[in-house]
């Protein structure tokens, strides 16, 4: 149990200091007005962010009501992550979990995603370990500012 909460406390430091680093990089601005209502079967394709060392990568596909593919962390020095997202579409957000592998040992993490009109940007805020995963205590204080956009290819 220790190894997935320092999984999951490591990717929110990592985002956290992804932003410390983009915070004074003036040639990163987009315009990252949530979109008010998503249809999902615009959401299929790739998704990525490269910069500062750190890629991440959702190749995103649509059936039905779900969304659904696989994801990939490669942030700086740290564990390299990939697995699956699965969710659904809610106003103008992705929401769902991602399952993966850290430390050969399997995960599960709540994930929402703001949809912008250039991509995704992840949102992150405190969690607790709770109903077999990673949950987010309150979705309404989620922050979105990190400044990893995850631009449609």
């Amino acid at each position: 149990m220790k190894r997935k909460f320092k999984a999951c406390l490591s990717m929110s430091l990592l985002l956290l200091a992804a932003q410390a680093c983009n915070s004074g990089n003036p040639t990163q601005t987009h315009n990252t007005t949530t979109v008010e209502e998503v249809d999902k079967n615009s959401l299929p394709g790739t998704y990525e962010y490269v910069g500062n060392g750190d890629t991440i990568r959702l190749d995103l596909n649509a059936k039905q009501d779900s969304v659904f593919g696989q994801l990939l962390y490669a942030l700086g020095e740290k564990d390299r992550n990939v697995g699956d997202f699965k969710g659904h579409v809610k106003g103008g957000q992705l929401i769902g979990e991602y399952y993966f592998m850290s430390e050969g040992v399997n995960s599960v993490r709540d994930m929402i995603f703001n949809v912008t009109n250039e991509g995704l940007i992840e949102g992150y805020g405190e969690v607790e370990e709770r109903d077999g995963g990673f949950r987010f205590l309150d979705t309404s204080k989620l922050k979105f500012d990190h400044g990893m956009l995850l631009e449609k290819k």
